[in-house]
């Protein structure tokens, strides 16, 4: 389960650095991440980047493996 929530952290990040130059309000959700400690990890490395970002929370979604931490994170100009 670790290893799958690290691929699919990474994933959104690859993601997120291949979107390019974007406007302000298109974010997107950054997870899912077993522990609040994670999620803030990965948080922090995301506003080092230059993103936007606004705090990790609890997301219950509509399968079990998509339940976790997450974060919002907007691209910068």
């Amino acid at each position: 389960m670790g290893r799958l929530v690290g691929v699919l952290g990474i994933s959104a990040a690859l993601v997120m650095g291949g979107a390019g130059v974007a406007n302000a309000d298109s974010w997107t959700w950054i997870g899912p991440y077993p522990t609040m400690a994670e999620c803030e990890i990965s948080e922090q490395g995301f506003r080092d980047a230059g993103h936007l970002t606004a705090g990790c929370g609890y997301r219950d979604l509509a399968h079990p493996w998509q339940d976790g931490y997450y974060f919002p994170a907007w691209p910068v100009d």
